[in-house]
């Protein structure tokens, strides 16, 4: 097959942040397919491009995946218009830009933002080929809980393109069980609608990458001496309730065993960076958002991770993809939230998971964390670990993605 790979934010090994669509794409490459990616010529994390003094797209070559890094608007923060712009700007782009790649086999669009549904609609009509819709975030209802989008106007026209881009995708993918329930609740046919979720490569999480001595190199850099390190890596957005971690950290600020460190870049970050300035917090540290290949050896240097997340019945269906990384590094995690997450963790055994927002829960767990046997603490992300590896390999999540691409092309008649 010829795979045209349509993600706004697609980002390798060598970026911050989860290479799913990465991997996805390599594994079919390794497997005899071709794959090429339309991606955004912006550092999403940092918000500024990645790719200067050329106009049009740059195109890349990594791990045998050709990636176009088309023209977005970067300068994306402080308002929805920006974000709007940026979506608007890549979307454009990339029309004109799969024009000039080789005819593909399929489209694989994936939203968010809700656009590049629309995105992978006209082109895979332009091209005459089906195409497969990933929801990553359901929209706008993402959208809506978060704050982001309060016009009626906008809400009902995105409702509308939600269910365009659903009824017109050959099939749709989901990442969580509850996103494709609620997929289904809208009307969509249960045959049309798979589960793909979030997975951990093995090869990135190996021993080598975890082991006592990197911890110790990593701990030592960073003068994270013997405290007690409370670790969160990932987005720093409206949609990630971050600030339950800052409460925590000023609930327990006379504890001087525990350190907060939290990595990553995103929206909310100077506003968290200002509370903790305002509450004179000695407590949390920020680091930036580091390079894919490097962020098992900065996991391991934790003693436990924290995972918050927003109330409400909304986010109950979120299998964050930070969710498999921390638990391949073998730590315990604390998890305020209900829904999929704290499931999970319950279920492999792995953590403490308490009501979302819940700055209290996550102290006083934090405080049992502290109070266990080191080789308690060890057992418990031990355990994650084991789980994690045996239940979620990336390898078997790409076959089933290929097999719903296979599917999909051997399936589909052009429409009259």
């Amino acid at each position: 097959m010829k795979i045209l790979y349509l993600c706004q934010v697609f980002e390798t090994g060598n970026d911050a942040g989860s290479e799913r669509h990465f991997y996805f794409c390599k594994y079919a490459v390794n497997k005899g397919h071709q794959a090429t990616a339309i991606t955004s010529n912006v550092d999403y994390k940092n918000a500024r491009l990645k790719y200067k003094g050329k106009k049009g797209a740059i195109i890349k070559t990594v791990g045998g995946i050709d990636i176009h890094y088309v023209y977005s608007y970067a300068n994306m923060r402080g308002s929805f218009l920006k974000r709007f712009y940026y979506y608007v700007t890549y979307f454009f782009s990339s029309i004109s830009e799969a024009l000039k790649v080789e005819s593909p086999d399929v489209i694989y669009a994936v939203s968010t933002p809700l656009t590049v549904g629309l995105l992978g609609y006209i082109i895979s009509r332009l091209r005459g080929v089906p195409f497969v819709f990933e929801v990553t975030d359901l929209w706008p209802e993402a959208a809506v809980e978060c704050g982001v989008v309060k016009n009626k106007v906008l809400i009902r026209l995105a409702h509308w393109l939600a269910m365009f881009c659903y009824n017109k995708s050959e099939h749709i993918v989901s990442l969580g069980p509850k996103g494709c329930e609620r997929i289904v609740a809208k009307g969509i046919n249960s045959q049309k609608v798979s589960l793909i979720t979030n997975g951990v490569d093995l090869s990135l999480f190996n021993n080598s990458n975890t082991n006592n001595t990197t911890r110790f190199e990593i701990r030592n850099k960073y003068s994270f001496n013997k405290r007690f390190v409370a670790m969160y890596m990932g987005a720093h957005g409206a949609y990630n309730a971050l600030d339950t971690i800052i409460d925590a950290a000023s609930l327990l600020r006379a504890d001087h065993r525990f350190l907060f460190v939290l990595i990553g870049d995103g929206d909310e970050k100077q506003n968290l960076q200002n509370r903790v300035i305002d509450q004179h917090l000695s407590n949390v540290i920020f680091l930036p958002p580091m390079p894919r290949l490097d962020s098992p050896a900065m996991l391991s240097a934790a003693d436990a991770f924290v995972l918050p997340n927003r109330k409400g019945n909304f986010f109950e269906g979120n299998l964050p993809n930070k969710l498999f990384d921390f638990l391949a590094s073998a730590r315990p995690i604390v998890v305020t939230g209900a829904g999929e997450t704290p499931d999970l963790v319950l279920k492999a055994g792995a953590g403490l998971c308490g009501p979302p927002e819940d700055n209290r829960a996550m102290a006083d767990f934090l405080l049992e964390l502290a109070d266990m046997s080191e080789d308690t603490r060890l057992a418990m992300g031990k355990r994650g670990r084991d789980y994690v590896l045996s239940n979620y390999d990336r390898d078997i999540l790409s076959e089933r993605f290929l097999q719903i691409l296979s599917n999909a092309v051997n399936g589909w008649y052009p429409p009259p």
